[in-house]
């Protein structure tokens, strides 16, 4: 995983092996990684803090059972 980058929820879930709508979960739970919204109102998450919080969190997109 690079550090660059942004992605989208898709991306993210896509990354881990979850739904979108469970990352849309846990975001509005305040559970995921940090988010900010693009010009045109999506949720997007800086690849570094993506990074971050599956370290912080002991994700590595194999944890799904």
């Amino acid at each position: 995983m690079s550090g660059d980058g942004v992605l989208t929820v898709a991306g993210m879930a896509r990354e881990l092996g979850f739904s979108r709508r469970t990352v849309y979960r846990w975001i509005e739970r305040g559970k995921g990684p940090r988010t900010f919204k693009s010009p045109g109102g999506s949720i997007r998450i800086n690849r570094s803090d993506f990074i971050e919080w599956v370290r912080t969190n002991q994700l590595d997109g194999r944890n799904r059972g």
